[in-house]
């Protein structure tokens, strides 16, 4: 069993590193938040949620998009200043945006898992 969980977690991590280097024309910009969005894809299914702590990079300024596809009703926070929240219903292909002014790593949490989804280095 634990060794099907390790290779759901693997999937969800090469997914994710997929999804996100997509979203790279390989080009720095220079933290000036012109580059398009930084997608992270979170799934919410049978009492596990992933990515599971991973870290996410992001420039100052630049919009973050989270795509949630959940089968609960839950609550995720990112913990920022102001704090953000986002309210998950039941439900497929869920879209939040966002984005961060200051350099830091920010952690976004479920509140019903009460797990890190993933830390955001934003530079």
């Amino acid at each position: 069993m634990r060794s099907v969980r390790h290779l759901g977690v693997a999937t969800a991590a090469a997914a994710l590193a997929l999804s996100l280097t997509a979203c790279s024309d390989g080009e720095s910009d220079g933290g000036s938040g012109s580059a398009g969005p930084v997608t992270i894809e979170v799934s919410v299914q049978g009492g596990e949620i992933s990515p599971s702590g991973e870290t996410v990079e992001a420039a100052t300024g630049q919009e973050v998009e989270l795509l949630v596809s959940s089968d609960i009703e839950d609550e995720f926070h990112l913990h920022s200043e102001p704090e953000q929240v986002f309210d998950v219903k039941a439900a497929e292909d869920q879209r939040f945006s966002f984005s961060i002014d200051s350099p830091g790593t920010y952690e976004m949490e479920s509140h019903h898992h009460e797990v890190v989804i993933v830390k955001l280095q934003v530079d």
